[in-house]
């Protein structure tokens, strides 16, 4: 029996202005009280004694992101196991646990003894200790002094030193329990103590999968899930190939900055790229895209300053008010126009990407206008659009098209609708009602640009690899469209190194929120970017107008900047793996410095995204998955760790909602919920996704399905459906058993990311 194991902006607001604004009531502190973690340690204990025993039985183990993990039990109990080398502050809280012999220890201050009975007799845990067992239950008592019980009538003293000066040492998470391994084949588990020497052994027994999988499942009427499982590259299916095994000429970008010490490592670098035809760097440059570059551009270890000030130069046309005071006031990308190359690094332990001096805005006043260090675009887009003339449903894959014989097999293209027809406005935005501040869908229209590839066509039938995630209606103004695009570029194995200001403040000034943004990915298929860390960034990366991309096992870090990693307007994007702990203030009326903040957009989408995955993501507890606005759509969070702060999606008002239909929450673990910006509550107490009358933050009603970690209550009229909140589900991972059940198993590549 296995065990599934889990680990657990563009076109922005007015600074001030994202869903910072509450009713005036604060939220209540989150901060346990000394009665809070004395009942859970005196739970603790006895289940501890019960696992042991036999007498309950462990459903399910979720390892979460942070490390910990969450041990569900059959009596509705879940017990919290820290990682093992975890330091948990004690509080002077005792440390209980079961010695090799089955008798109960104790550990205070530092000292481990046998716990005794009011007679001097060792207090058994287990019967195999041959002797009467006993249940001890733990409190302070009025000396201040801890106090065990095994009857809860008569109280023995342990220790001699007054503890828990409530007004100097507020209480604290506490956990007995040091760390969790699993055999999954076997369906075991063994728990470790962090006090005695025994180890707890047990059956995982599993549980009922959850209503809303078996409803998807059965292919129910009332179904609320779409299918997920062919985001990333190659549709789920398989891992590209490591960049040096995919048969591309390997270039050494040290060794051709050390046979030309003249140039610096842009320099060199845009040398290369121009002999590759992937890049203009002059008037000479009459070709300047390579669809099969066949590439490596190798950086071995070591560090590449691909920005600083010299790469500035005087713009002549207008006065730019960022001139910098030395001629130099535009700032460039390094653009590359192709496919099939691999930017590749020695790790990103070893290989860095620098950001010496901010990339200067085009206007000050754009919080956002700054370009991106490497940008890789196709730089066509959209083109030719054939009509659609029939109806086709959510998660079918054909559509008819007048003039499909235009269209062969294998190609991209983008089924396409922007249609400002009233009825079809008032249709989108069921079951609320337009607003006057939403002109964006009122005048551009229903904005759906979902990429697709072709797998047949028959007469003017048109079969997708892909689930149709939006339901298409021949009456409003459907398309097909031809799509430009590039394949296979994959960027691996370094780190991106920026200078991030340390008091980061949302849209208080270009610098903090766009002036170290070092890569972009525009209009590229089946691609990736892996093991790969964000040092000190304003933005990670966005992904624009593509399809099927992954970015997976990416660390972000140092000072908190404004975004993590973006699905842009994209279809499909997986964005697994990521690890989001920035550090700077909070977001705050009088912000504070805190560690792990997070970037104050986590990992999300914005634009017409469709169909994104986010999976096993841990953002900072300042902070939320990132919706966008413009237009997103079917979009899945999966199994994410972080805090779970409204307001914190992000978009201008003229651009709401946030997100439309079909956002899906799936066993996400919140270790922060704040229900505004600034921590008050709306009038209602409860988490609302649809303020009427606030011109931000506005989502259509989510699926939500396991919800746990910090509590928090949905206005269940704005929720399709919110089953099991407080308790994991299963499956643990939706993306994953969505995959399993198309492929018949997890994929290799998913596997090792768990």
């Amino acid at each position: 029996m296995a065990i599934g194991m889990v680990c657990a902006c563009t076109d922005e607001n007015p600074a001030g202005e994202e869903g910072n604004e509450g009713n005036g009531s604060t939220e209540g502190d989150n901060t346990p009280t000394v009665s809070d973690v004395i009942v859970q340690m005196n739970r603790d204990v006895a289940d501890m004694q019960q696992i042991a025993e036999g007498k309950v039985k462990v459903l399910t183990c979720m390892k979460e992101s942070n490390g910990r993990y969450l041990v569900e039990l059959d009596n509705g109990h879940v017990l919290t196991v820290y990682a093992e080398e975890e330091q948990v502050k004690k509080n002077s809280v005792p440390l209980v646990g079961i010695d090799a012999d089955g008798y109960w220890v104790c550990e205070l201050d530092g000292k481990t003894e046998n716990l005794t009975t009011a007679d001097g007799q060792l207090a058994a845990a287990l019967s195999s200790a041959g002797k009467g067992v006993f249940t001890p239950q733990f409190r302070v008592g009025g000396k201040n002094l801890w106090e065990v019980s095994y009857n809860g009538s008569q109280w023995i003293q342990i220790g001699t030193r007054q503890v828990w000066d409530v007004e100097k040492e507020p209480a604290a998470a506490f956990s007995p329990f040091a760390g969790c391994s699993a055999d999954e084949d076997a369906g075991t588990l063994t728990i470790s103590l962090r006090c005695g020497e025994k180890k707890i052994n047990t059956q995982v027994q599993g549980k009922g999968t959850t209503d809303a999988w078996n409803k998807f499942v059965a292919g129910s009427a009332d179904n609320v899930l779409l299918d997920f499982s062919y985001a990333g590259y190659k549709h789920g299916e398989v891992e590209a190939p490591d960049g040096f095994a995919l048969g591309y000429k390997t270039i050494n970008v040290k060794e051709y900055m050390d046979a030309h010490p003249d140039l610096t490592a842009r320099e060199a670098f845009l040398k290369l790229l121009k002999e590759k035809k992937l890049v203009r760097i002059d008037d000479e440059s009459k070709s300047y895209s390579n669809d099969n570059a066949g590439v490596v551009f190798y950086f071995p270890a070591g560090e590449y300053v691909l920005h600083n000030e010299e790469d500035n130069t005087l713009r002549q046309d207008v006065e730019n008010p960022a001139y910098d005071g030395k001629g130099n006031n535009t700032s460039s990308s390094i653009i590359i126009y192709g496919g099939n190359f691999v930017i590749k690094g020695d790790g990103p332990d070893k290989t860095f990407i620098k950001m010496d001096t901010p990339n200067l805005p085009t206007d000050t006043e754009v919080m956002y206008s700054s370009p991106v260090m490497i940008n890789i675009k196709h730089n066509a887009w959209l083109g030719a659009e054939y009509e659609v003339t029939g109806n086709a449903g959510k998660g079918t894959f054909k559509v008819k098209v007048a003039g499909a014989s235009n269209f062969k097999v294998g190609e991209w293209v983008c089924l396409y609708l922007h249609d400002n027809s009233p009825e079809l406005v008032k249709q989108e935005l069921l079951p609320y009602a337009w607003e006057s501040t939403m002109t964006n869908i009122s005048t551009e229209g229903v904005q759906v640009e979902d990429y697709h590839q072709i797998v047949n066509i028959s007469g003017d039938e048109i079969t997708f690899k892909e689930p149709i995630m939006h339901e298409v209606d021949a009456q409003w103004n459907w398309k097909l469209r031809k799509y430009s695009y590039y394949e296979n570029v994959g960027v691996e194995d370094l780190t991106f190194v920026g200078h991030a200001v340390d008091d980061f403040q949302h849209h208080r000034s270009w610098i903090d929120d766009g002036a170290y943004k070092p890569i972009a990915f525009m209009r590229v298929v089946n691609s990736w970017m892996r093991r790969v860390n964000f040092e000190n960034v304003s933005e990670a990366a966005s992904i624009i107008s593509s399809a099927n991309f992954s970015a997976y096992k990416i660390n972000i870090t140092g000072n908190r900047g404004h975004a993590a990693i973006r699905s842009q307007g994209s279809s499909r994007v997986f964005i697994g793996a990521v690890r989001d702990c920035t550090d700077g203030p909070l977001a705050d009326e009088y912000p504070t410095f805190q560690s792990n903040t997070g970037q104050y957009h986590a990992c999300g989408v914005s634009k017409p995204s469709m169909g994104a995955v986010i999976w096993k993501v841990t953002w900072g507890d300042d902070a939320c998955f990132e919706s966008h606005a413009t237009q997103p759509r079917a979009t899945l969070i999966d199994n994410c760790t972080g805090g779970f702060v409204q307001s914190r999606q992000g978009g201008d008002a003229n651009q709401v909602p946030n997100h439309l239909n079909d956002l899906t929450i799936w066993n996400m673990f919140s270790t922060n919920t704040k229900l505004n910006g600034n921590g008050t509550l709306p009038a209602n107490g409860e988490f609302d996704w649809w303020r009427t009358g606030w011109k931000y933050w506005k989502i259509l009603p989510p699926v939500i399905v396991g919800f746990h970690g910090d509590p928090v209550k949905f206005v269940q009229e704005q929720v399709k459906l919110d089953e099991s909140n407080g308790m994991p589900v299963e499956p643990q991972s939706l993306y994953e058993a969505q995959l399993e059940r198309r492929l018949g198993s997890v994929p290799a590549w998913l596997k090792a990311l768990k």
